[in-house]
């Protein structure tokens, strides 16, 4: 029975469209090409950010090396600056598209570190933005690598601070596919039936309708007081979504995670004339769908009332450069060579028959400062003196007429295919803006703009620009370049290229078990990596950098591992925020685990914990407790505590053991403790619980496992916990409770490999209670 005004239920059913789901399609990037030139914030340094915009020039033009070097520089150089997080965010992105997951990750995690927000602070908006797409990237980096259960937390923490935003759409997506992979099909239904509910709402008595991206699935929400009661008797509930150009479809309801009184209903959409009661809801631009839910019994005692919800269809569009298989973007153009031009716009497309579009293109080129401050143009004059940067002038300018491409009677594709002929430019010759040709020169650009009038985004037009850069001929003949190099500096760079070599060598001796050869070639490399070091403050960042970074390898070919632990701190202090420092002792760390020498890798674990941003601070702590647990397990079985079964003081293995892991378990409470949020902590948590349950101490067992479920409801040994619930509740004479929990595991997990034993549990208990009464 609905509860609910006709007012109010005209509010309640929600139209809503998951936003596209493309990991690269982050905010900084759907505002690229809006109204005029970026400004340039109060407090970030000219200089930084023509250096920051250079490096992610030289980025998009696939020449990495140096435009990594630069955005390295702007991080060194900025610290604690909002730049300097753009120029990690920007190498994060790279790693990330180069597949190096674990290098992006560092660079990720990172910023979560420096962005997190103060509790009882504003963050600013830019910050805060950066903050929600670090957690993003960070999780997502998880989701590439198969790392699932590393990914949950970050994309949990991202629903929380960023509610009904697209972020927690995205957080939720992927949080169903990690389940989806994971094959926990009830939880990977749950998430993925809140993706598109996390999307804000239209002001009570607005008259804007909400929007639905074509092509993209729609979701509408239905709220009634009678859902749980329809449930419980099998009755579907249903809706019936009516497109304006003639569709039609129903759509059926499924439960709502944590809200008894909701449903949601989905279909996909696509771009075509109606094709009804096909499962999928064709439109075209400017359709209006309207959802129809009929409410069978209200507060009132009416029946039959059709309450209603509307929602337009938009499509946001895109345009860019394209190499002839029309597929592939181009990044650099030709002269000489024509040019594909695309629009993806479905709003276009308002016929069967293909439509057609004209836009224009400019070819344009940079005039140095000094040269534009010479320019009668006094408009160049005035940018000059606001922003000082480099001003660009149009060269030449064509109009160029896209058509929508398809075969067919039929055409709906809203794609949009258009060529450029590009030549080169000649000496003394002006190109004429009224030809057909589009005339550039090395190094110039190529700008396409495209105002989108109806878009995701809301009512005011929507600028999109895309540029490509042009390149010149290729020049195979011999030249001969001369190059003034400081005295001190090529010392230092030829010190650091021999450091390396030698290093190099060390590493081979030092496989081969030649130690003292590996030694004295480490030796050698230090030598030549001191006085860079000690001359940092008249050398390059990235010379001082690797300085470092050889050294302490050294100092780790010599076995010093002190050393090498004191030069990464050193460094540490020294930048703050580069992340080499961290992955070096945690890699330290890791290998005195393996070879034994436990006392010393939780030793170093702590000192990555004295970082300023230990980005590995999590991991460390958890380590700690492996570190600690196995040299608990090694001590019990030299003590010779027990032979066989029993041991000369009297004590089971298992006893002997427990008794010895309190260090360890200290340390897995201080991870989950101090790091709740990060991917060690749910194992840690675990831990100490199965540490509870072997000890007997069952009521402590029965907290923790409270703790379990609630704060981390995606951990991966779920299943394995709720045996473990069922084995406490059973030891505490609580059936109901082991019966309760062995019959979730036997329904979230069917194919968990707890579920046979789980089944045989509950036949046993049900049995006896059978009996028992």
């Amino acid at each position: 029975m609905s509860s609910f005004s006709k007012n109010e239920w005209n509010r309640r059913i929600v139209a809503a469209a998951c936003i596209a789901l493309i990991p690269g399609l982050l905010p900084a990037q759907e505002e690229e090409g809006g109204s005029g030139r970026e400004r340039v914030s109060a407090d970030i340094d000219r200089q930084a950010k023509h250096l920051y915009d250079k490096a992610i020039e030289l980025m998009e033009y696939k020449q990495y090396e140096r435009g990594l070097a630069m955005l390295n520089t702007v991080v060194r150089d900025n610290q604690g600056t909002m730049l300097a997080h753009m120029a990690h965010m920007a190498m994060g992105k790279h790693f990330l598209d180069q597949r190096n997951t674990q290098e992006a990750l560092g660079h990720f995690l990172l910023l979560t570190r420096l962005l997190a927000p103060v509790p009882g602070e504003k963050q600013p908006e830019d910050e805060e933005a950066l903050y929600h797409e670090s957690l993003f990237q960070a999780g997502f980096c998880h989701y590439q690598s198969g790392q699932y259960a590393a990914g949950f937390p970050l994309f949990r923490r991202l629903t929380e601070v960023a509610g009904r935003t697209k972020w927690a759409n995205m957080a939720y997506f992927y949080i169903g596919m990690s389940h989806y992979n994971l094959k926990n099909w009830n939880k990977a239904i749950d998430s993925l039936s809140l993706v598109g509910t996390e999307v804000e709402g239209t002001e009570e008595g607005s008259d804007d309708l909400g929007r639905i991206e074509i092509g993209e699935r729609f979701y509408a929400k239905i709220q009634d007081a009678d859902v749980p009661v329809m449930r419980k008797l099998g009755v579907e509930v249903k809706a019936e979504v009516k497109v304006s150009s003639g569709d039609v479809e129903t759509i059926t309801g499924v439960p709502v995670p944590g809200k008894q009184h909701e449903m949601l209903a989905s279909a996909p959409t696509a771009l075509g004339d109606p094709k009804p009661n096909d499962g999928v809801i064709q439109m075209v631009g400017g359709d209006t769908l309207t959802v129809t839910y009929v409410d069978d019994s209200t507060l009132d005692g009416e029946k039959g009332v059709e309450r209603t919800g509307k929602v337009r269809a938009v499509s946001t569009g895109t345009v860019g450069f394209y190499l002839g298989d029309h597929s592939t973007p181009a990044y650099i153009a030709y002269p000489g060579q024509p040019q594909v031009v695309m629009l993806r716009d479905a709003d276009l497309d308002t016929s069967p028959k293909a439509e057609s579009l004209t836009l224009l293109v400019t070819s344009r080129y940079k005039v140095e400062a000094k040269d534009a401050a010479e320019s009668e143009d006094m408009l160049d004059i005035f940018a000059l003196e606001d922003e000082e940067e480099d001003v660009w002038k149009e060269r030449d300018s064509v109009t160029v007429k896209l058509e929508e491409t398809g075969e067919g009677d039929q055409i709906r594709t809203g794609a949009f295919l258009g060529k450029i002929q590009l030549a080169p430019v000649e000496d003394g010759v002006t190109p004429d803006g009224k030809d057909n040709v589009l005339h550039c020169d090395e190094l110039d650009e190529l700008v396409v703009t495209y105002t989108d009038a109806v878009h995701l985004y809301g009512d005011e037009p929507r600028e999109t620009e895309t540029k490509i850069k042009v390149s010149g001929s290729v020049n195979s003949g011999v030249t001969a370049d001369q190059y003034v190099v400081f005295e001190e500096l090529l010392k230092a760079r030829k010190g650091s290229v021999e450091a390396e070599a030698l290093a190099g060598l060390g590493g081979i001796y030092k496989d081969m078990g030649l130690d003292q050869r590996a030694a004295m070639r480490a030796n050698e490399a230090l030598d030549k990596v001191d006085p860079i070091i000690v001359n940092r403050s008249k050398l390059p960042g990235d010379l001082v950098e690797q300085a470092f970074k050889l050294k302490w390898e050294s100092e780790l070919l010599k076995d010093d591992f002190d050393a090498a632990t004191a030069t990464c701190l050193a460094f540490n202090r020294l930048y703050p925020e580069s992340v080499l420092a961290d992955q070096a002792l945690m890699t330290l760390g890791r290998s005195l685990t393996d070879r034994g020498d436990y006392k010393q890798a939780v030793d170093v674990y702590g000192r990555v914990l004295e970082l300023e941003n230990p980005i590995s601070g999590a991991e460390a702590q958890f380590r700690i407790g492996e570190a600690l647990q196995k040299e608990a397990e090694e001590m019990a079985e030299a003590a010779d505590e027990h032979n066989s079964k029993w041991g000369k003081a009297g004590l089971s293995k298992e006893t002997a053991l427990q008794n010895r892991m309190s260090p360890a378990i200290r340390a897995y409470r201080l991870t989950y403790e101090t790091y709740p949020e990060s991917s060690f902590a749910a194992e840690a948590l675990g831990r100490v619980v199965r540490h509870y349950v072997d000890t007997e101490d069952f009521a402590q067992a029965a907290d923790l496992l409270e703790s379990v479920f609630s704060d981390y409801p995606d951990a991966a040994f779920l299943d394995e916990m709720l045996l473990l619930w069922a084995n406490v509740g059973f030891r505490m004479g609580d059936n109901e409770t082991a019966k309760a929990k062995l019959r979730q595991l036997i329904f979230d997990y069917p194919t968990s490999k707890h579920v046979t034993e789980a089944r045989k549990k509950l036949a046993a208990l049900e049995e006896e209670s059978e009996s028992g009464e």
